[in-house]
């Protein structure tokens, strides 16, 4: 498990200008705190942190010394220029429910000569905080056309009180021929200006991220 040093955010300070001084701002949040803690951490530090960990994964916030289990529960950048522009992390408690995702990679996908069509890219699911898991592999070897994978298939963690926030006959790849394939160009322009949030937060969290920006 990785961990981030943050430190406090001023109650004052400006997440733009921060961002302009190499300073990413954040927040942690959850039933274990008295209140939401408004947080900053180094850009250098962000950046190497989410070479190895995305949404959905468990971490440790340190805060003056303090550590912290967390969950990133949401990500906010800027696609056209890759800038990141927020962190919210969710504190954890062991015996607690949350909500999280899993990440689905394909595994051998070079060994398939057609089209893959992925249609379905996280799962969505609640879970006790010692059960959550970061992703599921689905292995393409030797799928072919007209082969798929649903949700009900895929090698999800058999645990208590683990439930899958998705219905099971859900699509998530498919193997298709080139020439039958639709290619769906209707792609939204994304502008420096609109930044993409990844993940889902609370309201606590929402409301942190609007009064600094």
């Amino acid at each position: 498990m990785d961990k981030l040093v943050g430190t406090i955010r001023e109650p004052n300070a400006k997440a733009k200008l921060l961002r302009k001084q190499g300073v990413i701002p954040g927040v942690l949040y959850g039933k274990s705190l008295d209140e939401s803690i408004s947080l900053q951490f180094p850009l250098r530090e962000v950046e190497h942190f989410l070479k190895r960990n995305t949404i959905g994964y468990k971490v440790e916030v340190e805060v003056e010394g303090k550590k912290h289990l967390a969950l990133l529960k949401e990500l906010t950048f800027t696609p056209a220029v890759n800038k990141i522009e927020h962190l919210s992390f969710q504190a954890l408690t062991k015996g607690e429910r949350v909500n999280s995702t899993a990440q689905i990679f394909l595994k051998n996908q070079e060994k398939i000569s057609e089209t893959i069509q992925q249609t379905l890219f996280e799962i969505p699911y609640k879970a006790l905080v010692e059960d959550l898991f970061t992703h599921v592999e689905v292995d393409m070897e030797g799928m072919e056309v007209g082969d798929h994978v649903l949700v009900s298939q895929l090698n999800i963690p058999k645990k208590e009180g683990l439930e899958v926030l998705v219905p099971e006959d859900t699509m998530v790849v498919a193997v298709v021929e080139k020439t039958k394939m639709d290619v769906d160009l209707d792609v939204e322009e994304t502008t420096e200006d609109e930044p993409v949030v990844v993940g889902s937060e609370s309201d606590a969290a929402s409301e942190d991220k609007e009064d600094k920006e």
